[in-house]
């Protein structure tokens, strides 16, 4: 009951994602299958009153008219091309519709994505996030397309056979339903059972994409640790886990359709021999015996069918239900904007600021600072200090639990994203790339530059050494691959697309490490040179580069130590 409460409000919520021409849609497609359910079922009871006809006509006459016989044979032939119409006409619009709704679905988890904090992605570990990707959403795809009016159809269609059976013959009826009600018991036990197995199932493919996921973007650091029997070790319990989970989940949903089956049979033996007792003694004619166990064999695929796909509902609506919960996460609080502000010198000032990823777990402690215009500025301190988490506050991709955090005056939050996008530049820890050219690698969002500016920043990175001994040159696709772009040039792309536009403000965090030091250095030079107008920090280990700059601010256990 339980599973079935839930899927009537997972289903709300799908139907509103499917807009009103959608619904329009679906009630047109249920209406196909209703006539087609009508006119299969119809079928077998023409055929009865045929073969009685025909009998009577043998019987009274000695013969049977053979125009009447070919009228009545039209009459089911229509019958059985109607419903074959009807039946192929409402999946094909159920498919389209299915396609539709996916695409409206990948377009509101894209824009759900871009709006939801930083902070509640973080939480969610990121194979957890691939699987409703790659996992989810082409279970909710079956849902749509099949299983969801797949299941109404087949219930409908045993509804209306047990009806046309009572019409048919009432005691044979009561005989044949008799044998449901311990059918669908044993079943409901079944699957009741299976639930938590199933959502456990679920969780267990989430851990093993994560697992997939971690073990291919560290393989390097794995052999070159020698950590290959460890990890294998480690993935194997893990997949362990899930086979676990996947063959009790099948195993035990796999017995439904069996019982089914054999209860189905039973069924059909019991009237097989009730209905022989009867035409036996006369109480039933032998074109609606025929009628009547053409029915019993009829029932028995949609109640085999339903009772499948009952049990593939459960879990597509687990997947549509984890697909709503990225829909209903909390997004992001707009806070008013001056549209009016522009960063004209690029100050950053904290002010007491507090901050936890972990309500409880304080990482920043009342930290202020200033880092000023026309300055290069080093953010030192030991590793998990807070360094890094100070430079994520700077960006804007987490809010401060207490105190504030300004740009040339303005709270951060009061500055509009486009300026802060064209003002503020970044290099990570682990730089990205995307699928595409270098050179659209290296522009991305940025304007009012021209190619003597692009030149020259290539140049002073050291990528542009790198690009002349490439075929194509700027123009070379790329991706998100370490084997197609080393890390040391995936580098030297993250600085050049950080410094093109002339943004006000650079924060580097770790930015030349790994790159041989005459480039570092050569890219230190640079940065000093253009600070006039600019505020640069840079989070660094590296004594050569603090001793350059124009500020130390040390962070430690999450307090300015000193500046």
């Amino acid at each position: 009951m339980g599973l079935i409460m839930n899927a009537i409000q997972s289903l709300r919520r799908l139907e509103e994602l499917m807009g009103p021409e959608a619904r329009k849609t679906m009630r047109f497609c249920a209406i196909l299958a209703l006539v087609a359910t009508i006119l299969l079922n119809m079928v077998p009871y023409s055929c009865g009153l045929l073969l009685e006809g025909l009998i009577h006509s043998v019987q009274e006459y000695g013969g049977f008219y053979v125009n009447s016989v070919l009228d009545q044979c039209t009459l089911v032939l229509l019958a059985v091309v109607l419903w074959f119409v009807a039946t192929m006409h409402s999946k094909h619009k159920m498919i389209n519709l299915a396609l539709t709704t996916m695409r409206r679905i990948r377009e509101a988890l894209n824009s759900k994505m871009m709006a939801i904090p930083i902070r509640d992605i973080d939480k969610l570990p990121s194979g957890d996030l691939a699987s409703r990707f790659t996992n989810d959403l082409p279970a909710v795809y079956r849902l749509i397309a099949s299983d969801y009016t797949g299941f109404i159809t087949h219930m409908t269609m045993i509804v209306a056979i047990i009806l046309m059976m009572i019409v048919v013959s009432p005691v044979l009826a009561m005989v044949y339903i008799v044998i449901m009600p311990i059918t669908l018991r044993i079943g409901k036990k079944i699957t009741s059972e299976s639930e938590e197995e199933f959502a456990a199932q679920r969780e267990k493919v989430a851990e093993l994409t994560t697992r997939m996921s971690d073990i291919i973007t560290t393989h390097a650091t794995i052999k070159t640790e020698n950590m290959e029997k460890q990890v294998l070790e480690d993935f194997r319990d893990i997949n362990g886990d899930f086979t676990e989970a996947f063959v009790r989940t099948h195993t035990r949903s796999g017995m439904i359709a069996p019982i089914v089956s054999i209860m189905a049979n039973t069924g059909y033996l019991a009237t097989v021999i009730f209905g022989a007792i009867m035409l036996y003694y006369g109480h039933l004619d032998i074109g609606m015996f025929m009628s009547f166990m053409i029915y019993v064999r009829l029932v028995n695929n949609p109640l085999t069918m339903s009772v499948k796909v009952y049990d593939g509902l459960r879990d597509e609506i687990i997947s549509l239900d984890r697909i709503i919960e990225i829909l209903d996460m909390p997004e992001e609080e707009e806070t008013e904007k001056d549209e009016g502000f522009t960063i004209d010198d690029g100050t950053i000032e904290f002010k007491d600021v507090c901050f936890s990823y972990v309500p409880g777990q304080e990482i920043l402690h009342s930290v202020s600072f200033t880092a000023e215009s026309n300055q290069f500025i080093a953010l030192v301190g030991p590793t998990a200090s807070g360094k890094t988490t100070a430079a994520n506050l700077m960006m804007g991709f987490y809010s401060p639990d207490s105190g504030s955090i300004t740009i040339d005056g303005e709270d951060i939050h009061r500055i509009p994203h486009s300026e802060l996008s064209r003002k503020m530049s970044a290099v990570l820890q682990n730089p990205w790339v995307f699928d595409g050219t270098i050179r659209e690698n290296i522009v991305y969002n940025r304007e009012g530059f021209s190619e003597e500016d692009f030149m020259e920043i290539t140049k002073a990175v050291g990528l542009d050494d790198y690009v002349k001994g490439l075929p194509d040159g700027y123009d070379t696709q790329i991706g998100d691959d370490l084997r197609r772009l080393p890390l040391a040039q995936r580098r030297m792309l993250a600085l050049s697309r950080a410094l093109i536009g002339s943004p006000k403000i650079v924060i580097l965090d770790e930015a030349v490490a790994g790159l041989d030091p005459i480039t570092g250095q050569s890219i230190i030079e640079r940065l000093k040179k253009s600070k006039l107008g600019r505020t640069i920090i840079i989070i660094t280990h590296n004594p050569v580069l603090i001793e350059q700059a124009d500020k130390v601010i040390r962070i430690e256990d999450g307090r300015v130590a000193g500046n």
